[in-house]
């Protein structure tokens, strides 16, 4: 067992309270076993993060990339659970940094074309850059409207908050089965299994206007306030290497 950590030590080491620790174990950053009721963290691992070595990837996620996935896909999901509709998250650029949360049926034919989705790459790509020019509403290439909210760190926009696939009220049939018949041309889908998913597309009624445009910006904070407790570990841990490296040169 020397070679484990009890939660409490790795605390007193990283500097950090108990809930950060288990958030870390949470989103990945930190490995622990489960001996009993209680969690064991290797004390080598914990030891290369206070030194600053750089720890074996455990996913394929961009070490550049501001973002913890795996905490912003569960909030995402969440708020998506709670809303009823769709969303997703990007970075700065546009690419989506988590999976598409509830995708309706229409936009998962979509998606599953090579230039369905490159289409819809291309939307929410011109949605963050509307977006940090203050832009909030949206309407994808497939017709379909969005809600965007900036997702801040540190001041600087890195991302934003996509909430959509619905329509704020009825589409006009005619508009509707020209728009179909161009998709389903354009990206090689079945125009007959395209005009049956467009049926299932949500409508929000007028008295869930103003929360369906609310959440999304919750959704944000809520985003930006675990990449600011990720921002504030990170700097707290690098003071800590750095202090290791100086006390090894003395």
């Amino acid at each position: 067992m020397d070679d484990f950590l009890t939660s409490r030590q790795v605390q007193n080491i990283l500097k950090v309270d108990r809930i950060t620790v288990y958030r870390m174990l949470q989103d990945g950053r930190l490995k622990g076993v489960k001996i009993g009721q209680q969690w064991r963290f290797q004390r080598s691992e914990v030891e290369r993060m206070v030194g600053g070595s750089p720890q074996p990837a455990a996913s394929d996620q961009d070490p550049e990339s501001p973002f913890p996935t795996h905490c912003v896909q569960t909030i995402q999901d969440l708020f998506s659970d709670v809303g009823q509709i769709s969303a997703v998250v990007v970075d700065a650029s546009g690419a989506a940094v988590t999976e598409v949360s509830r995708p309706c049926a229409f936009c998962q034919l979509i998606l599953a074309s090579p230039s369905g989705r490159r289409a819809c790459e291309s939307s929410w790509e011109n949605v963050a850059q509307n977006c940090a020019a203050g832009s909030k509403y949206f309407t994808c290439h497939a017709g379909l409207q969005y809600v965007a909210a900036p997702i801040a760190d540190r001041g600087q926009q890195v991302g934003a908050f996509l909430a959509g696939q619905f329509y704020w009220q009825p589409s006009d049939p005619r508009e509707q089965a020209e728009r179909i018949r161009r998709l389903a041309e354009a990206h090689d889908i079945l125009q007959s299994d395209l005009a049956a998913a467009a049926e299932e597309i949500a409508v929000i009624p007028p008295d869930q206007h103003v929360r369906t445009e609310a959440w999304p910006f919750t959704a944000s904070r809520a985003v930006e306030s675990i990449l600011c407790e990720r921002t504030g570990f990170m700097e707290r841990l690098k003071q800590i290497a750095n202090l290791t490296q100086l006390s090894k040169g003395v």
